[in-house]
């Protein structure tokens, strides 16, 4: 282990703080500045710690891109406890379960999603703490959030409070957790994701692997960047690039944090013109949309420096439009794809420098890529099989999973090393390709659907159904759902059948999930063991 990397991420950040109370954070109309950032750290951390929360607790956060959520999850790790990051859209049933599952002490839920979980707050023992978009607000912004919202304002019963009570009056100072030699191995956070073999997980993630994403893109960016300098955070921090780069590397490199807590294009593109943005990271689909907006151009793109694409395969075409942009504005700018997975942050960017067309890059700083065989026997350079990595960047494990764990963690000549799930081939000249992916996920709006949980669900939950099967489809450039489902004998489909599936899907899952359209068929293609053959029924689709 790097000893650079063996830190807290609070102790981390803390030890890299430039001394010039720079803006660390941008919101709306508030600017908090380096020294305000590490006050409410501190205010939050003795909150977390008169409630009793400390080592070998986790808390659950709930939120979107506020200020609330970096505080907290700061705050939270200087006591050495774990965030636990749920998506804040997440169902009540989904909610419930992940935080029984983890035995979260505290809930931290956005105020307009508190009734909706209402329910399960108050019956559960559970803490509850409800943010508020206007808590970070100033001034007029603050005023009109609040009285606009006055009367959806939440009525909290049980052991719930709101954030503002939460922190108020916290004299006690809080003790955080004092460093040792290991502190990087310890957990920082939870990430649901679909794992490396397609079926949800939940990512173990410990300080180091951040923070070692923290000096990965910070090779890219520069060590120390300039004041003023800015990162557009729209993914959210439940995403390991939101969390690992928009959030940890950007205020470890001492730029702003600009924070979006609901992506609109034609907002964020008069927001990158008014902070005179440095740097973004996004998915496909948000370029995609940015790109086609008039307003999308003019010389104040010139402030840009680099713009970073992830979760999914960027398309030539989007690329090509957007750097045509750039340089029509004479922006230095350029779109670079970069690769990654939950279980090892960001590990590759194609930039400009050495860039090789369709190549995901090089890897960044001391992470290591190689290509290995169904048998784990290293592949020589132009061989396509299963993309590995190793380095600081890992994962410690999946949560209570030991057996899929060690399907994924496995040494090769005495080094550790991470099966992706993920099929590709590298060149001697270190870049690497990305072919597909071998675990079957999809990517809807940029967020991992997984089709066998869908599957797994209905079939459960809807009992008329015989055989069902999710395939992944493209229209107008955007990749959709279709389910198909057959009947048992007795069981005629319609109207109620569907919306039974509808609702099972709903309450359970995220949107992101729910099929575009459902059809119910006669049969289901079948593999020589009797599984629904997948690649056969969407096969059969693309040909009609």
């Amino acid at each position: 282990m790097k000893v650079s990397n063996d830190y807290s991420m609070y102790e981390y950040l803390l030890n890299r703080n430039k001394g010039d109370n720079r803006p660390l954070i941008s919101y709306y109309n508030n600017e908090i500045s380096t020294n305000t950032f590490f006050e409410q750290v501190d205010i939050v951390a003795n909150a977390l710690s008169a409630i009793g929360v400390g080592k070998g607790h986790n808390i659950a956060l709930c939120l979107p891109n506020i200020p609330n959520a970096i505080i907290i999850f700061y705050a939270t790790n200087k006591l050495g406890a774990v965030v636990n990051l749920i998506h804040p859209l997440v169902p009540t049933k989904a909610l419930a379960d992940i935080v029984q599952e983890h035995n979260s002490k505290v809930v931290f839920v956005l105020d307009m999603f508190y009734d909706k979980h209402k329910e399960f707050l108050e019956n559960s023992q559970v803490y509850s703490v409800v943010c508020r978009p206007s808590d970070y607000l100033k001034n007029v912004y603050k005023l009109g959030y609040n009285v606009y919202t006055a009367s959806k304002k939440p009525k909290l019963n049980g052991n719930a409070v709101f954030y503002n009570d939460f922190i108020k009056n916290q004299s006690v100072t809080a003790k955080g957790e004092e460093h040792f030699v290991g502190i990087g191995d310890n957990v920082a956070v939870y990430i649901h994701s679909g794992g490396t073999t397609g079926i949800p997980k939940t990512a173990i993630i410990p300080n180091r692997a951040i923070n070692e994403c923290s000096y990965s893109i910070r090779t890219l960016i520069g060590d120390e960047a300039q004041k003023g300098e800015s990162m557009l955070m729209v993914l959210p921090m439940f995403h390991i690039f939101g969390l690992g780069v928009c959030m940890h590397s950007t205020l470890t490199a001492g730029a702003r944090c600009l924070l979006v807590p609901v992506f609109k294009p034609k907002s964020l593109v008069r927001t990158i013109k008014k902070q005179k943005v440095t740097y973004m990271t996004g998915v496909p689909s948000m370029y995609q949309k940015l790109i086609k907006l008039k307003s999308f151009g003019g010389k104040y793109l010139q402030k840009m420096k680099s713009c970073y694409c992830g979760g999914d395969k960027l398309k030539q075409d989007i690329k090509e439009d957007f750097d045509a942009i750039m340089k029509k504005y004479n922006s230095s700018c350029t779109l670079c794809e970069g690769y990654g997975l939950t279980e090892a942050g960001v590990c590759n960017v194609n930039v400009e420098e050495y860039s090789k067309k369709g190549s995901v890059g090089k890897p960044l700083g001391d992470i290591k890529v190689c290509i290995v065989d169904s048998n784990r026997k290293q592949l020589a350079y132009g061989e396509r099989g299963e993309i590995c990595l190793s380095g600081d960047n890992l994962m410690l494990g999946y949560y209570k999973d030991e057996e899929t764990t060690n399907k994924v963690l496995f040494e090769m000549d005495g080094v550790k090393w991470l099966a992706t799930g993920d099929y590709g081939y590298l060149e001697e000249s270190g870049h690497l390709f990305f072919v597909d992916r071998i675990k079957r996920m999809v990517k809807i709006s940029g967020m991992n659907v997984f089709p066998n949980e869908i599957e797994y669900l209905v079939m459960q939950n809807v009992t008329e159904i015989d055989r069902c099967c999710v395939i992944d489809l493209i229209k107008n450039e955007k990749p959709y759902l279709k389910l198909f489902v057959t009947m048992k004998e007795g069981y005629q489909y319609g109207d109620d059948i569907k919306q039974k599936i509808k609702n099972t899907i709903i309450t359970n899952l995220m949107k992101y999930s729910l099929p575009k359209v459902i059809e119910c068929v006669e049969q289901l293609p079948l593999s020589e063991i009797g599984k629904v053959d997948y690649n056969k029924l969407k096969q059969k689709e693309l040909e009609l």
